[in-house]
């Protein structure tokens, strides 16, 4: 399965209307309004490479108000994912959730993977092409709950001199 994540910067308070564009796309499997410099993240899965990449220049960027993508693709033999479709649903409804970018080394990125498999909150982690690094999923019951979590699960992973966004 070929795997794609996306972060969309689009004209102040369109949001929503986007999101909804979005959904229409096929392999759109996911869609979060985000804080920060990027407006949106999207995850695209696909069992056809070519499929995801078809969706992002004819279908994602052709949608009106987004005025930029940054197209971030997996390594399909790295990362896990914890949790089952069913699983998912329910997590997407009723929890609080945060994706989190990790720049590390080439020779870092296993033991990281490793570390985060051990963070129960963490549901989903892909190692990044190209730039070596890797995004991973987290959950909690609230928002609030993440500034603890980061500062107390993701201490192991500050040791190996580790910056996350």
């Amino acid at each position: 399965m070929s795997k794609a994540y996306v972060l969309i910067i689009n004209e102040s308070g369109t949001e929503d209307s986007v999101i909804s564009n979005l959904h229409k796309i096929e392999s759109v499997t996911e869609a979060h309004g985000t804080f920060g410099p990027h407006d949106i993240l999207i995850k695209l899965e696909s069992n056809d490479e070519q499929k995801i990449q078809n969706d992002i220049s004819n279908g994602i960027r052709k949608i009106q108000k987004i005025c930029s993508t940054l197209t971030l693709l997996v390594n399909e033999k790295d990362g896990f994912r914890k949790i089952t479709q069913s699983e998912k649903d329910v997590l997407d409804k009723y929890m609080a959730q945060a994706f989190i970018i990790i720049h590390c080394n080439r020779s870092q990125e296993s033991p990281i993977l490793q570390e985060l498999k051990e963070i129960t909150e963490v549901v989903e982690a892909d190692n990044l092409i190209g730039s070596f690094e890797i995004i991973c999923k987290l959950v909690a019951p609230t928002y609030k709950i993440f500034q603890i979590l980061l500062a107390k699960r993701f201490e192991r992973l500050q040791t190996l001199n580790l910056r996350s966004h």
